[in-house]
């Protein structure tokens, strides 16, 4: 099928929809390769310039991914997250367009220690609910997710289902977690237990989100650790 090279436009834009359609109608499969640039110049009628934007642009959006010395390969789009901002996972997927799923391995009540009572500033009369949920966006695993509550504000957590948007749930109940009030961003090769949640190599990249998630008063929420799935996700400021 040949492009419109009378439309408005730009025939790289006109080539990346199409491919991106493809990819997300199912015509072509994630991880199947997709056809090197010269094939591609001569079924759309384009220069190797035209098509080498397309792609580029489809490898930033995550549509793509260049495996060296085997070719392009489909794959699902990434998952963009703000830096600044406490965006959850569910509204992540949802502007990826991609569906959100969860399962909550652990739900405990933890003895209290410095660590959580300096940064979620609690009582020592109180103790730590920790809620572990493993993280799937339509259908593949993509986080390990490790949050820990004041177990005296927040114990009706242990009663919940906890399946969808813990933010959403808490705004419910009047506490409207938007902010991150600490953060810090490393990476690690995946081991051990990850290996195994994630469904990934061993080696595998892994984002490590360590953060403090704070109300519109600066108040600590929870506590969070979050293993991700390097070549799916993205942070942007």
């Amino acid at each position: 099928m040949k492009l419109d090279h009378s439309n408005f436009v730009p025939l790289y834009l006109q080539l990346k929809n199409k491919i991106k359609d493809l990819i997300e109608s199912g015509e072509i499969q994630k991880g199947e390769k997709i056809p090197s640039e010269y094939e591609l110049c001569k079924k759309y009628n384009v220069s190797r310039i035209t098509v080498r934007n397309a792609l580029a642009e489809l490898k930033d959006t995550g549509y793509l991914i260049k495996k060296q010395g085997k070719g392009t390969f489909a794959t699902k789009p990434k998952i963009f997250r703000p830096l600044k901002d406490a965006i959850s996972f569910s509204e992540s997927c949802k502007n990826a367009g991609l569906e959100s799923t969860s399962i909550v391995l652990k739900q405990e009540v933890l003895p209290l220690t410095q660590y959580y009572q300096d940064n979620l500033q609690l009582d020592k009369s109180d103790k730590v609910l920790f809620i572990q949920r493993l993280r799937f966006a339509d259908g593949e695993p993509l986080m390990l997710e490790n949050n820990y509550y004041s177990y005296n504000k927040y114990h009706f957590l242990m009663h919940e289902e906890l399946t969808g948007s813990l933010y959403e749930l808490l705004v419910k109940k009047n506490v409207v977690c938007d902010r991150a009030l600490k953060g810090l961003i490393t990476v690690v090769a995946a081991h051990g237990e990850l290996v195994k949640l994630l469904q990934i190599p061993i080696g595998t990249p892994l984002f490590v989100m360590d953060s403090v998630m704070g109300d519109k008063h600066n108040h600590p929420v929870h506590c969070s650790v979050q293993y991700i799935i390097g070549e799916k996700y993205s942070f942007v400021r």
